[in-house]
């Protein structure tokens, strides 16, 4: 469905063997696979939804103009996903042409952090929140990652008791959470199918 690499830096992994039944990284050691999927179709949203531990959030409803452009996970046969993300493109607040990536994982995987570009391992919470979105009803608090690259905003924060990332492309991109930005889990509902001949590689770390 795609290629694997690692999630926290994005390197190319060594797979399993008949010595060692690990993934590894040569940086990070033992590691889950990352999969940035190809094909954005029924097959792939159901791969994910029968083997995903976490939330794979889309927004709900996707704003005007946007549409989904990626759709990425880490984990294997034998640990099940324990992070998903999407990609989102549409018109950004101040023109051009804006990104999303929205990540669900598991703390210590890694993966938000590193498409942040942040030495954040995981949302801050000293300071009152920058943003609320609606998770499934209900207002959930998000926090402003200040050490990130200057060609994104980030946010972070939790929800359904996992690490949520918001990464926008360009910066501007990301005044869309200040607004009524709500999400659903994807696991939990059904969304048109996209077609795409290549994987969309912001999802990829190093990127």
């Amino acid at each position: 469905m795609g290629s694997s690499w690692c999630p926290r830096c994005g390197a190319e992994l060594i797979g399993p063997s008949a010595y060692d039944s690990d993934w590894r990284c040569s940086r990070h050691g033992r590691t889950l696979p990352l999969t940035v999927f190809e094909h954005l179709d029924g097959a792939t949203m159901s791969h994910i939804r029968d083997r995903a531990e976490v939330p794979l959030w889309l927004p709900d409803p996707m704003p005007a103009g946007w549409r989904l452009s990626g759709l990425a996970a880490v984990g294997d046969s034998r640990s099940r996903l324990r992070a998903t993300g999407v990609a989102c493109r549409g018109p950004a607040p101040l023109g051009g042409e804006g990104e999303w990536l929205i990540v669900a994982e598991e703390p210590g995987i890694g993966w938000g952090a590193a498409l942040a570009k942040t030495a954040v391992a995981a949302p801050p919470t000293v300071d009152s929140p920058a943003a609320r979105i609606a998770v499934r009803g209900h207002p959930i608090p998000l926090w402003p990652v200040s050490d990130s690259e200057v060609d994104r905003s980030v946010y972070a924060g939790e929800a359904a008791g996992v690490w949520f990332w918001l990464i926008s492309f360009p910066a501007d991109a990301g005044y869309a959470v200040l607004e009524d930005l709500a999400v659903s889990d994807v696991r939990h509902r059904q969304v048109p199918a996209v077609e795409s001949a290549t994987p969309n590689l912001r999802l990829r770390p190093g990127r």
